[in-house]
């Protein structure tokens, strides 16, 4: 097993481009970094903050690292998988680093290989995949519960009312008015 060796903070930052280049293209090959997350690893490392420009700056110019396409990647893998709304899914990427300018690219790219993302599809899927947990509860509570989860999932207020009147009309029920 191996132990990581803790950096001393006294110690004078790294400026060997080579070794930093070495060690991002390591931190590459596990896996898909942002530029944010590449930069903060090799700081951790203990390079100088010229050197990890240097280095990241030219890594991006030959596309081994690009923050839209991360957004891409990290959107393509979570739309269909994990129901989830724009707006988690932008701030689960901020999280990580990338810029607004990159994530809309990266939507941009998926909308032009996939099409145009249908949140209203997607909360309506969250909904069938989670009636049944909520089907003994009175309509006002369950309407409110569904619409706390689509919520808290990211989705929009517009877009859960639709979802749950479109469900509400589909089960044949009572007014989803919140």
């Amino acid at each position: 097993m191996a132990f990581r060796t803790r950096r001393d903070p006294n110690a004078e930052p790294n400026t060997d481009t080579a070794a930093a280049r070495e060690a991002a293209l390591k931190l590459l090959e596990r896996s898909r970094r942002t530029r944010s997350d590449l930069e903060r690893r090799l700081r951790d490392k203990g390079f100088a903050a010229p050197t990890i420009t240097e280095v990241v700056d030219r890594l991006a110019e030959v596309g081994l690292v690009n923050d839209a396409e991360y957004a891409r990647a990290f959107l393509a893998g979570r739309w269909g998988r994990k129901p989830a709304g724009w707006s988690k899914l932008q701030r689960e990427l901020r999280a990580k680093g990338v810029d607004d300018e990159a994530i809309l690219s990266g939507r941009g790219l998926i909308e032009q290989r996939e099409g145009a993302a249908d949140e209203l599809a997607v909360a309506r899927k969250l909904l069938a995949q989670v009636s049944a947990r909520y089907a003994k509860l009175e309509p006002r509570v369950r309407s409110q519960r569904l619409y706390a989860l689509l919520a808290r999932r990211g989705f929009d207020g517009d877009t859960i009312r639709q979802a749950l009147a479109l469900r509400e009309n589909f089960d044949g029920g009572e007014s989803t008015e919140t």
